[in-house]
């Protein structure tokens, strides 16, 4: 490998400061700390490029899960992002990338034990989500295999409750690139064992967990529940209503139909349902949705709901 001179200075600069740059992340617990931090090792690694950084992976993922177990910073969970889009093509890294989101992720499920957990903590819980969806978009094998996948999806159905806009996003976001990953199974080699196990795996988890994102985003609708994303293309409320419709018809509707039907007039619940089962385009769903939004929000400033 011949490592560019500014690459190989950098490395070596790194690896004599490593100790010190640990000492500060242990004794300096705060974000703004962990926030620069993030950023020399970022920028560090792009400035090197993958390949010539590659050595300092193991030790950078190993300083990643120690520190923000140790303060629960989000830009430990960003930077982790980070090394998941720069070595996600390298197989021989997809072991290490794994063990750390599924570190990291534990570090988050004790921290997120309730609701008020998710208020007073918005930023890891945007920065958590946008890290598997990271991890589903780029190598989701390992991860959607995992039991730690089951919990992900959990955890994101109280997410999608939690009253803050980038939070929101990054789990509607995270759902997002579940689901577009289950359409991409649907036209895999089903001979593949591992598309198999995977395609078998994200059953399961959608067959436990549907009903609860389902009514959590009719709810939205509704204007029961945050609503900040209605028909954005992706990681939006229609995004994700029609990505699941093209993954389990007969699921979705019927996971709609036992939110809305006492909630909502027959005539507002058919025109939503029925637009699914007219085959309409996206566009045309996304409107649906738009419409249905605006007559719940209309009937709720009159008391109709």
């Amino acid at each position: 490998l011949n490592i560019p001179e500014r690459a190989g200075f950098l490395t070596g600069l790194m690896t004599q400061c490593w100790p010190f740059l640990d000492s500060l992340s242990l004794k300096f617990t705060d974000f703004n700390m962990a926030e620069k931090l993030c950023r020399l090792h970022k920028h560090c690694l792009r400035n090197c490029g993958a390949a010539a950084y590659k050595p300092m992976l193991e030790k950078l993922c190993t300083h990643l899960v120690r520190n923000f177990a140790h303060s629960r910073q989000s830009p430990y969970l960003y930077a982790a992002s980070v090394c998941i889009s720069e070595y996600n093509k390298d197989s021989t890294c997809l072991q290490s990338l794994y063990k750390m989101m599924e570190e990291m992720g534990k570090s988050s499920f004790e921290l997120l034990r309730s609701m008020d957990n998710f208020k007073n903590h918005p930023d890891v819980v945007e920065e958590l989500f946008f890290l598997a969806g990271k991890m589903v978009h780029c190598c989701p094998e390992p991860f959607v295999t995992s039991a730690m996948f089951h919990s992900f999806i959990q955890c994101a159905t109280v997410g999608m409750k939690q009253d803050h806009r980038d939070a929101n996003r990054g789990t509607l976001s995270f759902l997002d690139k579940v689901f577009s990953f289950g359409l991409l199974l649907q036209g895999s080699n089903i001979n593949d064992p591992i598309r198999a196990s995977c395609k078998q795996s994200l059953e399961q988890v959608i067959s436990k967990e549907g009903q609860t994102i389902v009514s959590n985003l009719m709810l939205s609708l509704m204007g029961e529940l945050p609503c900040y994303r209605i028909s954005n293309p992706s990681g939006s409320i229609a995004a994700l209503l029609y990505k699941l419709h093209q993954i389990c018809p007969g699921m979705l509707v019927k996971w709609m139909n036992t939110t809305l039907i006492s909630k909502v007039p027959e005539s507002q619940r058919a025109m939503l349902v029925d637009s699914l089962g007219q085959q309409q385009s996206r566009e045309d769903f996304f409107l649906a949705c738009e419409r249905f939004e605006s007559i719940c929000a209309k009937s709720q400033k009159m008391g109709g709901m």
